[in-house]
């Protein structure tokens, strides 16, 4: 538990457009955040490091504003979110024979299935999660857990999350610098979900959509997870519509979209003005093109999806929950009601306290996830798994089978 001796957890998101920092204490199941900063991130591009000296400063001047709040108290180690395409999400499948006597599965059995189905070690590649989806026990199906069940051939089917080592290892060389402890990396859509769905959603079946700068993330759940895909079109893509279709900068399109942006046709009409790279007036618009712009850039961004959409649309009665800062685009939730027919809500994270400005902020809930995530990585320690539901269950379970494979 990343808890730096003083009671208190740290979690870090490094992201190509801001790094944050968020210091939260554990109050039951519920966390009180005692100290947060975000800052515009240098010296990492599309999630790769530029420079090592730039990034550390980065992640220094975060770590600085955010230990400000904490009445002289030192963080020593974080737990680490990251998301670029320097990880790979694969499905894998394993199977082994049941061969004690009594036929019956046991816990030995049950890790062993895991193993085979786990990746190889290697040096290129690190594991960062493995998820159990669900266990097979000769032809029956959507086992939770097989332990004591008779039979002979016990299969598996999981998620894997890994990240290119060098890549993770640039990383973490930024915070040994700064005499930071890596306590634990995690896949940022994932802990985003973890704080964010509700035990209720989970049960029902929903999706999560991680809707960021430089990409798109959609998890589907029914309990279990079923679906991730990953797709490298974000927010950006909404101001590369903008600048090219206006012809102003990417730049002026940002603040366009900020100020100005919708993806409802029936927004209210006025003018804008657009100014040119030398902060010059010198074109006129309307709000109406612009939501047009978006809502047809949104359009391509949702086709990769669609299939998925499709195939799940009954199993995910609760609908879809929006994340990242690209769901506080206006109107968004109402588009995606209409595109998907399905009921469509944003989501922050559920159990923290404290700094309204974060916690009601989609493009936190990351960094939010992690430091739960951390300290849930205590609590499986001291609770029995009967005691925990929802996502809990998922990720604690995945943890409990890693830390057995190591």
């Amino acid at each position: 538990m990343a808890t730096n001796g003083n009671d208190f957890l740290a979690g870090i998101e490094i992201g190509s457009d801001k790094t944050s920092v968020v210091v939260a204490a554990p109050r039951g199941n519920n966390f009180d955040v005692l100290g947060f900063a975000t800052v515009p991130t240098v010296g990492l591009k599309n999630g790769a490091v530029t420079s090592i000296p730039e990034l550390r400063d980065t992640v220094e001047k975060a770590v600085m504003e955010a230990e400000s709040s904490l009445s002289g108290k030192t963080i020593h180690s974080v737990s680490l979110c990251l998301f670029g395409d320097y990880f790979r999400v694969e499905k894998r499948q394993g199977t082994l024979e049941i061969r004690n006597r009594q036929g019956e599965v046991t816990e030995a059995d049950q890790r062993e299935v895991v193993r085979k189905a786990a990746p190889s070690a290697s040096s290129e590649y690190e594991i960062v999660h493995t998820i159990v989806q669900e266990h097979s026990l000769d032809e029956r199906r959507q086992i939770k857990d097989p332990v004591g069940m008779s039979g002979e051939r016990l299969g598996v089917g999981l998620f894997t999350v890994t990240a290119v080592t060098r890549r993770v290892k640039d990383l973490k060389r930024c915070l040994e610098e700064l005499h930071l402890e890596t306590k634990s990396i995690s896949y940022a859509p994932l802990v985003a979900a973890e704080a964010v769905l509700t035990p209720e959603e989970l049960e029902s079946g929903v999706a999560y959509f991680d809707f960021g700068r430089s990409a798109s993330t959609l998890l589907v759940f029914e309990p279990t997870l079923r679906e991730i895909e990953v797709l490298g079109r974000g927010g950006d893509r909404l101001n590369f519509a903008l600048a090219y279709c206006l012809k102003i900068t990417t730049s002026e399109a940002e603040r366009i979209k900020k100020e100005s942006g919708s993806c409802l046709l029936d927004v209210e009409p006025r003018e804008l003005s657009l100014s040119n790279a030398q902060g010059e007036s010198k074109q006129i618009t309307n709000s109406v093109k612009v939501a047009e712009i978006i809502a047809d850039e949104l359009e391509d961004i949702l086709t990769p999806f669609r299939s998925i959409f499709l195939k799940y649309r009954p199993a995910i009665s609760a609908g879809l929950v929006l994340g990242g800062g690209g769901a506080l685009l206006p109107g968004l939730a109402e588009f995606l009601e209409a595109e998907l027919d399905m009921p469509v809500r944003i989501g922050t994270a559920q159990r923290f306290h404290g700094w309204e400005k974060i916690l009601k902020n989609p493009a936190y809930n990351a960094v939010l996830g992690v430091v739960q995530a951390s300290a849930g990585k205590h609590i499986d320690k001291k609770q029995d798994s009967s005691r925990k539901s929802g996502i809990k269950k998922i990720f604690s379970a995945a943890r409990h089978y890693w830390r057995e494979l190591s």
